[in-house]
């Protein structure tokens, strides 16, 4: 069936192909959703919030990614391209997270990010780029690779988490578009983070195709989650014009 209708199917395994192929272009589209109302939301509001709306149109950017490039590895016969969607799930929740520190820092008035905030960024935007290179590179050490995968997206939704709590914890913000934000964001990041997390399981000698099972549920509510925060934007953008 497969080769009738050109598709390269996921660990021979149709129905994970449909399904993920459902999944990959689900995000995808909600991605591009979500860049576009950033990037109006960016235009129509304060001109002090330039970064945060960048961030949060990063985040609809790479979702876009994310989805391309699992669609194209099932449309493709290119099996590296399944490890470069590895790396951008581990891109995603990194971008996801810093979106949660420009919230942070939003809601305390524009506070000036330091010098360590900068090199943490530049130190983590390194390691996914070894690590998607080393998935690519380097296929016989899948499996401890996949170690780094899960700590990474470990160490992502834990960093996210405390600028998140930090903000909840804030009573000023509470019924503000940040905290509202917030509240829409933490479980993409939450959904987003488990896409590599899941990886620890491949490092423990799981089947990888019960691991892609999985991911691709997590991608499907990955996905869900990032519509509610794209109704957000949408709702945000039309009070801001009437």
């Amino acid at each position: 069936m497969a080769d009738l209708v050109g598709l390269n199917e996921l660990a021979n395994d149709p129905n994970l192909t449909f399904i993920a192929f459902i999944a990959f272009f689900l995000l995808a589209v909600l991605g591009v959703r979500f860049a576009l109302y950033a990037y109006w939301n960016g235009r129509a509001g304060n001109s002090t919030q330039t970064t945060l709306w960048g961030y949060l149109l990063l985040v609809g950017v790479v979702a876009t990614g994310y989805g391309l490039v699992g669609i194209g590895r099932i449309v493709l016969f290119a099996d590296w391209l399944l490890e470069v969607a590895s790396g951008i799930a581990l891109l995603f929740a990194l971008v996801l997270a810093l979106a949660l520190r420009e919230i942070d820092a939003a809601s305390a008035g524009g506070r000036t990010r330091s010098d360590t905030e900068a090199s943490l960024t530049v130190l983590f935007l390194g390691a996914v780029g070894a690590v998607t290179a080393g998935l690519v590179a380097l296929p016989a050490y899948r499996q401890s690779i996949a170690g780094l995968v899960g700590t990474g997206g470990l160490l992502f939704l834990s960093y996210g988490y405390r600028f998140g709590q930090r903000q909840l914890d804030r009573t000023r913000v509470r019924g503000t578009l940040l905290e509202t934000l917030l509240r829409h964001l933490l479980p993409v990041l939450l959904f987003a983070a488990l896409i590599p997390i899941a990886e620890l399981a491949v490092f423990a000698g799981l089947d990888r195709v019960i691991v892609l099972h999985v991911q691709v549920v997590l991608v499907i509510m990955t996905a869900t989650t990032l519509m509610t925060s794209t109704i957000k934007l949408r709702q945000n953008l039309r009070g801001m014009r009437t």
